[in-house]
């Protein structure tokens, strides 16, 4: 057994023989993943402490750049959060601007996100590697309610939009997340937002071509412009018509979606309602 096997499975003495013996504390295996890196990934709370005692690199980097307390926010491992913050490591240290929060958010873990607020890390801070994808754009597009509840009382931006346009209330309605929704809309999300990259589509549009119905009826409840056009000429009923089913479609003729629309190739609405109806 090597010290890495070792220290994921909390063989803590057979750890203590190999730093002992003049093993290098920081070394990596293959994928520069350190001892720490693996009693972290683990939850051996022992192991850990042990390596912070004996003043292990606690702002290691294994090959993708990810940091023992970012494996640990991501895994929700509360104590051991806890821990590396009691012995000092970088908060400031990230993988491309994603930071320890932006992997809490992600996983959903509600208490190592509270922890990591409380020590100042940024709500709004947007990655690079998820294409400027803040902790709340995270929590969002995994579903996640109660982080997605945590971040916007903690002051995120619930209108803040990546570097392609996508804001947290549209990535919801395209995931068909509708308390989300609901709750995005609580808290003051525009309801109408675009995304630029998707020809200018708004929740509700993308909510339509989605077949999101649920969501559809909140984004509807909540005063969404039924006629907004995206790029290409297209409202949401159009959408719904070329891609939801009729529920769908109905629901949005109850509420008075225009029917008389020609989009910019020249293609009429009615004529598609006639036919697909």
């Amino acid at each position: 057994m090597n010290i890495f096997q070792a220290a994921a499975h909390g063989e803590l003495g057979i750890v203590k023989k190999f730093i002992k013996d003049g093993f290098d504390i920081n070394k990596g295996d293959k994928d520069k993943y350190t001892a720490l890196h693996w009693a972290v990934q683990e939850d051996e709370y022992e192991v850990v402490k042990y390596l912070a005692d004996m003043n292990a690199n606690l702002n290691s980097k294994d090959i993708d750049g990810s940091t023992p307390l970012e494996i640990a926010s991501s895994k929700g491992f509360t104590s051991i959060v806890e821990l590396l913050i009691e012995y000092g490591c970088d908060l400031d240290v990230h993988r491309d601007r994603y930071t320890p929060l932006h992997a809490s958010s992600a996983h959903g873990r509600v208490e190592v996100s509270k922890i990591l607020i409380q020590q100042g890390l940024s709500v709004n801070q947007q990655d690079q590697n998820g294409e400027g994808y803040s902790p709340l754009h995270w929590a969002v597009q995994e579903g996640h309610l109660d982080c997605v509840k945590l971040l916007i009382q903690a002051g995120a931006d619930v209108n803040l939009k990546d570097i392609n346009g996508f804001s947290p209330l549209y990535i919801a309605a395209s995931e068909g997340h509708e308390d989300i929704v609901s709750y995005l809309i609580h808290s003051h999300a525009n309801v109408d937002i675009r995304n630029e990259s998707s020809d200018n589509a708004t929740p509700l549009i993308i909510a339509c071509a989605y077949n999101h119905r649920k969501v559809v009826e909140v984004l509807i409840k909540n005063k969404s412009d039924l006629e907004i056009k995206d790029s290409e000429g297209k409202t949401a009923l159009f959408a719904a018509v070329e891609h939801a089913d009729k529920e769908i479609v109905h629901l949005l003729l109850e509420y008075g979606a225009k029917k008389d629309i020609v989009d910019n190739s020249g293609k009429r609405l009615l004529a598609l309602l006639d036919k697909n109806l």
